[in-house]
């Protein structure tokens, strides 16, 4: 097949990018030709290879968020001229209007990945609820409408969707990973420990993520004095970077955690598995999530999770089996305490985290994806008209 792949996030640090280049790298892998078109970190267009970068602006509206002005570019017309099959948009922004311009001239179908829970989005931002929720209904009923498919990464989002009664056929695919990018390795951890300054013996707590203010990180800081009541020898590491950083680092220097809650920085792609592994735990405080890719990297790692209680966990966390969802904070403490007082509890749920992640490999994902693919491509030309076709 050819494929047109587009997103306004693609090769950066975060979520979305890795869940696209991950599909991208796996069609290579099995023979698909797959070209990528996204948007250009500056105000020129530019290709590296089967990868279309177009000239955007910054959008001003959220950190790394770019928009392109182009109303044409040569680029564009190199993609619609090489015809591709079938294309997989992974934005509602930019990248989407410029690959409709490709679907369109080739007549092609196409699909959407829905990445983003607006709602929450505007829950952390504080704006009215009601009035986002209109917002949002309208703006993904006239986004997705038209697709041939979307693609949702989880039964939350699905429920979401149809709610705002979006006039497409809606897909379940769990985004995959890389799993043999987590290697379980021995040695080494006690080094890196002492590198953060985390005190010797300590249970660990690891939590990984983009720091923005919607990952809900101040709830896990702002619980740790109840759990060090408790057990004062409990750390939590915080892995990444953003926007919401420094706020952090004043809050705990506000509470006094110096001592307690260590911050990273930004880590290598190919080095947080490392960091998943120092922990007893991943913990998370967010329902910012449509799947929650951390998660997924958590289970390879062997961890035991305590989340936040959110729909995006269905199958991911068995309650008392690979972890626990929490509502508040003596919930937290409880099943944090109940994991770390127990040793081989913890062996047990790390075996069950480890033997959950098999379900989300990078192959299954591909060939999931793969399959729906090749089935809008027969309905295509079999001349089966769209459900959202039909329904209008």
């Amino acid at each position: 097949m050819k494929i047109l792949i587009a997103s306004d996030s693609y090769k950066q640090i975060n979520g979305v990018s890795n869940s696209v280049s991950l599909l991208v790298h796996g069609l290579r892998e099995i023979g698909h030709e797959v070209k990528v078109l996204s948007l250009s970190p500056d105000h020129k267009s530019h290709r590296e290879g089967d990868d279309y970068y177009i000239a955007s602006v910054d959008a001003l509206i959220y950190p790394d968020m770019r928009l392109s002005v182009a109303v044409w570019d040569e680029l564009i017309d190199e993609l619609a001229a090489w015809k591709p099959d079938i294309a997989h948009i992974q934005t509602e922004f930019s990248a989407k209007w410029l690959a409709m311009k490709v679907v369109k001239k080739c007549d092609i179908p196409y699909v959407m990945t829905s990445h983003t829970n607006y709602e929450e989005y505007f829950k952390s931002k504080k704006i009215n609820s009601k009035l986002s929720r209109v917002i949002i209904k309208n703006f993904e009923r006239i986004v997705y409408g038209k697709a041939d498919t979307l693609i949702v990464p989880s039964y939350k989002i699905q429920e979401l969707v149809e709610i705002y009664k979006v006039k497409c056929p809606v897909v379940v695919i769990p985004t995959g990973i890389e799993l043999r990018n987590h290697p379980h390795v021995k040695g080494g951890k006690e080094k890196l420990l002492a590198q953060l300054g985390v005190k010797d013996n300590n249970k660990v707590l690891v939590t990984v993520s983009r720091i923005s203010k919607e990952k809900n990180i101040d709830e896990l800081i702002d619980f740790m004095p109840a759990l060090l009541q408790k057990d004062p020898e409990v750390s939590l590491i915080v892995v990444g970077g953003g926007p919401h950083l420094e706020k952090l680092r004043e809050k705990v220097d506000a509470l006094k955690l110096n001592d307690s809650v260590i911050f990273t920085g930004m880590i290598p792609s190919d080095e947080v598995y490392r960091y998943y592994q120092l922990g007893n735990v991943f913990v998370s405080g967010s329902t910012f999530e449509t799947q929650g890719l951390t998660y997924v990297e958590a289970l390879a790692n062997g961890l035991p999770l305590v989340c936040r209680e959110d729909k995006c966990l269905i199958n991911i966390i068995e309650q008392g089996k690979n972890g626990f969802t929490y509502t508040d904070e003596a919930g937290f403490v409880d099943h944090i305490l109940t994991i770390l007082g127990d040793p081989e509890r913890q062996k047990e749920m790390s075996k069950v985290s480890i033997t959950k992640s098999y379900a989300f490999s990078k192959e299954i994902f591909v060939s999931t994806v793969e399959q729906l693919y090749e089935s809008i491509i027969a309905r295509k030309e079999s001349g089966e008209v769209k459900l959202s076709d039909e329904e209008e």
